[in-house]
């Protein structure tokens, strides 16, 4: 990727045939997690069972048969929010798995990531049950809204879990070495 190409050079060598090899090297700064290996290796846990609650959930609260999801501002934020599930997913699984000093691409594509779908993921959700909501406010009083109220409540649960993995990657510090 362009954003790292900094990061790295190309060391070019030649053997005694003449043929050149061509090797990357890493020139960048070094980043260190500031927690211990059981720190991390339960911070991924604990990330990726939430991230699982958070599928099972979403998809879940899809397959209810709500009106709500026939208005565009409750629909369209539900299938947004897939697209920054999958970026979340993303980051999640790239998390490391043991103590060492990471690169810089390794530390944006997992832990900057993580950070910035689930902000991402919390507002398509915020938007999502503000939509919801006013769909209830608005409409007629004179229909059975039992799923809708279900949808309210799995899609809050939902929010609220983005927030806590928001708040659990918050506490994990990342500083440069010198």
């Amino acid at each position: 990727m362009r954003k790292f190409s900094e990061d790295y050079e190309i060391i070019v060598n030649q053997n005694e045939n003449g043929k050149e090899k061509k090797t990357v090297r890493y020139k960048g700064k070094y980043y260190e997690v500031l927690l211990d290996e059981v720190g991390i290796i339960r911070f991924r846990k604990n990330s990726l069972l939430l991230l699982a609650a958070i599928i099972v959930l979403h998809i879940t609260s899809g397959f209810l048969e709500n009106q709500g999801m026939y208005q565009f501002y409750v629909a369209l934020p539900y299938v947004l929010a897939f697209f920054a599930i999958i970026y979340l997913s993303a980051g999640l699984l790239r998390l490391p798995k043991e103590k060492r000093n990471y690169q810089r691409d390794e530390i944006e594509f997992s832990y900057y990531r993580i950070k910035t779908a689930s902000i991402f993921l919390a507002i398509l959700l915020g938007i999502e049950v503000i939509g919801e909501i006013a769909f209830l406010l608005f409409a007629n009083p004179a229909q059975s809204y039992e799923m809708d109220f279900s949808f309210l409540l799995i899609e809050i649960l939902i929010f609220i879990g983005s927030l806590l993995l928001f708040s659990l990657q918050k506490q994990v510090q990342i500083k440069p070495l010198e």
